[in-house]
């Protein structure tokens, strides 16, 4: 599947209220915990080191301080 993440499209999660990243070896879980009909439920996308840098920078912006 391909995620596009840019103002044009629809958000693919709903709100995103926590994100971790592990190291799951040779490569990288990113575990997004997102509400679905009320309900905590959290998303695993496993991603390259190099995919979850570039996800890392154009996530940046969207940053909450």
């Amino acid at each position: 599947m391909t995620i596009r993440i840019d103002s044009q499209e629809p958000n693919v999660f709903p709100t995103v209220e926590d994100i971790d990243v592990r190291d799951g070896g040779r490569e990288a879980e990113l575990i997004c915990a997102i509400r679905v009909e009320g309900q905590l439920t959290p998303v695993t996308i496993k991603l390259s080191y190099g995919q979850a840098n570039d996800l890392a920078i154009l996530l940046e912006p969207f940053r909450k301080d």
